[in-house]
């Protein structure tokens, strides 16, 4: 394991350094959507493919894609009932912003950083299940209370759904690499190398892109709605963390990366279903910048405590 706190000032000085280039107007948040999309399309599904593809299989890493599943579907269980007798609009907000995290543009190079390919291993089979959650539960949610629904019809909101799950490049990554896995291939050097020189693009890329689209200037008006939303996340995120960090008879560092994961930031695919459904963009923008504040710091915190344990 790296020493935590170097890893944790040098991630943040490229952070700094991306909201740095932003205010500059060296970098605008337009090319930050751009270099969201080669993370997305290209250096992510090329880590994925490089790490999953030759990791040790393990029966106990089958339970990493249930917890963000059940985790969600807890939550989402708990905040129906709790707000059922509220408008649509603010519903469907919560709906959408208490479930899902952000792996590839937060947790990932972090992980990488301080536990390498060991702790990859961990938040990759996490993140298949987080996956799901984003492009099919946070997807339904945005469609079913998008006026687009009523508009379109539930036929072509659900296609549209199916299509963005099937034709997601991580997800697709994933299912590549167990394939290749469990089937035994080898995949050659030379493209194994091209993989290696791609992933290692994807720490910079990522680190840079929170940087550029950090903003601090947040409205007060729907600070209600937001301080629920940033409760019921962290709240059953760190108790549910902690719970499993204690009960489940597994390695150190495989509790602590469910631990860790369990109070990442909210999922940048929310915002991206905010937008595409006609949902308050806004509101969503801010809490994915709030939740970045709060899920760095906890982070760091978590792993320095477990570090001395």
């Amino acid at each position: 394991m790296a020493d935590a706190n170097y890893i944790f000032l040098l991630s943040l000085s490229v952070i700094l350094l991306g909201f740095i280039l932003k205010k500059l107007k060296i970098i605008s948040e337009d090319n930050g959507k751009v270099i969201v999309k080669i993370i997305f399309n290209v250096t992510l599904p090329s880590l994925i493919l490089n790490v999953l593809s030759s990791v040790v299989f393990d029966v106990t890493l089958l339970l990493l894609p249930m917890i963000p599943l059940m985790f969600s579907s807890i939550v989402l269980i708990v905040c129906y009932f709790v707000f059922r007798s509220h408008p649509k609009d603010i519903k469907s907000m919560i709906f959408m912003t208490v479930i899902g995290f952000n792996m590839g543009n937060f947790a990932y190079p972090l992980i990488e950083s301080i536990w390498g390919e060991a702790g990859l291993r961990y938040i990759v089979f996490f993140d298949i299940g987080n996956a799901l959650v984003i492009f099919i539960v946070i997807g339904f949610i945005a469609s079913f209370y998008s006026e687009k629904q009523a508009i379109e019809g539930n036929e072509t909101v659900y296609k549209t759904t199916f299509l963005r799950v099937v034709k997601s490049p991580p997800l697709i990554a994933v299912f590549i690499a167990l394939i290749v896995n469990l089937s035994g291939l080898t995949i050659p050097l030379f493209i194994q190398d091209f993989l290696d020189i791609l992933s290692r693009a994807n720490m910079a890329l990522t680190l840079l892109s929170l940087g550029i689209f950090l903003n601090f200037r947040f409205e007060k008006t729907e600070w209600k709605t937001i301080g629920k939303i940033l409760v019921i996340r962290y709240s059953f995120g760190l108790m549910a963390g902690l719970f499993l960090f204690f009960i489940l008879p597994f390695p150190l560092l495989y509790r602590t990366i469910v631990l860790i994961s369990l109070i990442l930031p909210m999922a940048m695919g929310t915002i991206l279903f905010a937008v595409e459904y006609g949902h308050d963009e806004k509101i969503a923008g801010m809490i994915g910048n709030i939740t970045l504040i709060i899920s760095f710091v906890m982070m760091w915190i978590i792993i320095l405590i477990i570090g001395v344990i």
